[in-house]
């Protein structure tokens, strides 16, 4: 350019745009002058990071009234409401049996299993967070964070559950919410039933706990445990009782009478096939990684 010259665009006979389109004075100005360079970096700041701050805030405070212990996990629930409702097509039954608040003793939620999605479907109508008590051998390694956020607690079928049950119980003595699949496995052949493992019964024999009893129809069945996932399944969860201890806690028959309960309520035949032997390595991988902390 020629010193003296025209910008060029005004030498083209385009006029020159002002910074701020309209002559609106940007936000850090004072009366349409310019504010000092200070103001104008305290004002973008605020934007760039009051803004984020504040959405973080919001979401955090959110996620924490759908679980008070931890918002990611609140936030989770929410997304799995619209997510069984519109895409599994989950169908809810006597939800009237659901206590509305859990008193100090705590609340212990036994059901069938027919597929990974059970404990999601039952923990989207509960406001309580349950912590479920969960096979290690399907407590993949890569998922360990989720785990720990959840809470679980593992069974090896070893000598390591006596720790898991004594952990079971204390957190229902606690007031918390517990849950079971007392079958120990998900249902093979679908829809037969399985004996009940035994700690179920020591469970109940050691707290004063109610029993909310619920069967789930896994409706289309999936390959795998998690690939119902990803299937529409159309699975059907009913609750079927909530059975309350008596004086003297739960008697020598409670479980029995829930197994009743679940068989009566399903129909369904008792498989009598032997579980395969879990796999050794698998539970040690998926331990270890569920007891590293990042």
């Amino acid at each position: 350019m020629v010193d003296g010259a025209p910008p060029l665009g005004l030498a083209l006979g385009i006029p020159a745009v002002p910074s701020w389109i309209g002559g609106v004075s940007p936000p850090w100005s004072v009366a349409g002058a310019a504010a000092p360079p200070g103001l104008a970096a305290a004002a973008l700041l605020l934007i760039l990071i009051g803004l984020p701050a504040l959405l973080f805030v919001v979401l955090r405070k959110v996620g924490r009234r759908l679980h008070p212990d931890d918002a990611l996990v609140g936030w989770m629930r929410l997304v799995a409401i619209p997510y069984t409702r519109l895409f599994q097509r989950l169908t809810v039954e006597n939800a009237a049996l659901i206590p509305q608040s859990i008193g100090p003793r705590g609340l212990v939620v036994v059901s069938t299993h027919g597929s990974g999605l059970d404990p999601i479907a039952i923990q989207t109508e509960m406001r309580h967070p349950i912590r479920w008590m969960m096979s290690a051998e399907m407590m993949h390694a890569p998922l360990a964070w989720w785990w720990r956020k959840l809470r679980v607690i593992p069974v090896s079928f070893d000598a390591r559950d006596a720790t898991a049950l004594k952990t079971a119980i204390a957190h229902v003595e606690a007031g918390g919410v517990l849950g079971i699949f007392p079958e120990g496995a998900i249902e093979r052949p679908p829809r037969h039933l399985r004996p009940f493992s035994g700690g179920l019964r020591l469970i109940l024999t050691r707290t004063q706990a109610p029993v909310l009893v619920a069967t789930i129809d896994p409706g289309r069945i999936a390959e795998t445990a998690y690939g119902a996932l990803f299937t529409p399944t159309r699975l059907r969860l009913r609750f079927v009782a909530l059975v309350e201890p008596g004086p003297d806690g739960h008697g020598r028959d409670a479980v029995e009478r829930i197994f009743d309960l679940i068989a009566k309520d399903t129909g369904w035949p008792i498989s009598t096939t032997e579980l395969p032997p879990p796999n050794a390595a698998t539970i040690e991988r998926n331990l270890e990684a569920f007891g590293r902390r990042a």
